[in-house]
C-alpha cells in the first residue's frame, strides 16, 4: 500500500492504492467515494438532505415509460398480484432501471460512489384499495441525540410513477423534513399541516429519503396506479433481496463494474 505519510509528516500527494491482500474487487469498488458534482447537482443534494425528498424531471423517456407499463401489465397479469418483488427478474426491459443514469448519479452524489440496490418492486393500486398509513421504510430506530460513531446508514427510494398521479388514483404522500423526526409517524392517514401530495407526471421520479414519513393515498378513480421502485443504500447493508435469480445472476457475472457492485458481487468487506 503506499505510504500514508511523506518524510515531511504531510499526507502523500500520490494516490492511495488497495491492499493486494483485500478480499474483493478493488475495480469493482472504484478508487473514489465521493463523485465530482456538477452546481446543479449540489442544489438537488442540499435540498434533499434538508426536505427529504427530489423530484427529477426527465428521469424515463417516453419510449422506456411505454416498455414499463406493458412489463408491469404483464407481470401483475401472470402473478396475480399488486406488490411484485425482484422486479429485476420478471422482464428484460425492468433492467435499466438498476443503473438508470438520472437517477443513480443522483444516488451517488448523495450517498457516495459505494452503494447497492436493497429492493427492486412493483406496484399497481387497484381502484377501491385504501389510504396506506404513514410509514417509514426503515426498521431501526431515530434517536433525538446524535446517532452513536458511523451508525446512521443511508437509504434512498425511488419512484417511477408511470401514470400521472392526481389527488384521485392515489399519490405519494410525503411530510417534508420528517426524515429528521425523532420520533415515529402515526399508524394512521391522518393529515399533517405541512404534508405535500406529489402529483408527479410519467416520466418523473421521486426520490425520497427511507426515514421520511410517507404514504400512498387511496385510489378513488376508475383506473390501476402503476409504481415501479428502486431502493439503494450503502453497499455494506444487508439487502432484503438475495438477488439469485437469473437476471440479476448474470449481471452480477457479467455486468459493468457498477452493475456487479449495485447487485452485490462484494460479498464481504
Amino acid at each position: 500500500m503506499t505510504e500514508i505519510f511523506s518524510e515531511n509528516r504531510y499526507f502523500s500527494k500520490t494516490p492511495l492504492y488497495w491492499d493486494n491482500n483485500m478480499d474483493y474487487n478493488s475495480e469493482i469498488v472504484g478508487s473514489r467515494m465521493n463523485p465530482d458534482l456538477t452546481p446543479e447537482i449540489e442544489r438537488e443534494v442540499s435540498f434533499f438532505l434538508k426536505w427529504g425528498y427530489l423530484v427529477v424531471e426527465n428521469a424515463l423517456t417516453s419510449d422506456q415509460i411505454k416498455d414499463l407499463r406493458d412489463a408491469l401489465d404483464n407481470s401483475f397479469d401472470r402473478l396475480g398480484h399488486s406488490f411484485i418483488h425482484q422486479l429485476l427478474e420478471e422482464d428484460n426491459r425492468f433492467t435499466f432501471l438498476l443503473d438508470n443514469p438520472p437517477i443513480i448519479s443522483r444516488m451517488k452524489a448523495i450517498l457516495g460512489n459505494c452503494i447497492q440496490l436493497h429492493s427492486a418492486t412493483g406496484r399497481v393500486t387497484k381502484p377501491g384499495e385504501p389510504d396506506q398509513s404513514w410509514h417509514r421504510d426503515l426498521p431501526w430506530p431515530k434517536d433525538p441525540e446524535p446517532p452513536p460513531y458511523g451508525n446512521e446508514p443511508g437509504q434512498i427510494n425511488c419512484g417511477y410513477y408511470l401514470d400521472q398521479l392526481t389527488t384521485k388514483n392515489g399519490p405519494i404522500v410525503i411530510l417534508p423534513g420528517s426524515h429528521r423526526a425523532p420520533f415515529r409517524p402515526p399508524k394512521n392517514h391522518s393529515s399533517f399541516p405541512d404534508e405535500k401530495f406529489v402529483l408527479a407526471s410519467p416520466g418523473q421520479a421521486i426520490m425520497f429519503d427511507g426515514w421520511l414519513f410517507h404514504r400512498g393515498g387511496g385510489n378513488q378513480s376508475e383506473q390501476n396506479r402503476r409504481t415501479c421502485l428502486m431502493c439503494y443504500q450503502n453497499a455494506w447493508m444487508k439487502s432484503r433481496e438475495p438477488f439469485d435469480g437469473p437476471i440479476a445472476t448474470r449481471l452480477r457475472k457479467t455486468g459493468t463494474n457498477e452493475q456487479k457492485l449495485l447487485l452485490g458481487a462484494i460479498t464481504k468487506w
